[in-house]
């Protein structure tokens, strides 16, 4: 089963400055109330720009970390 994954505004810690939703290449970003939210999931292209942009690390993309095993 494939699961989305989408980036994750904390909306206590977003101050509403603007940046990621000026900055978001797709137009994904949008408001709702004073925050920044992901309101258009299905064309957000995971790019990380918001989360860099982000002066208050309100934004963070959940990553998958996969080990791979080495045999000899």
């Amino acid at each position: 089963m494939a699961e989305n994954w989408y980036p994750r505004i904390d909306p206590l810690l977003c101050t509403g400055c603007g940046d990621c939703v000026t900055a978001c290449p797709t137009g994904a970003l949008g408001w709702q109330g004073d925050s920044a939210a992901l309101i258009h999931p299905d064309i957000c292209t995971y790019c990380a720009t918001c989360e860099s942009i982000c002066p208050v690390y309100a934004i963070e993309l959940p990553y998958l970390i996969v080990k791979e095993e080495h045999h000899e």
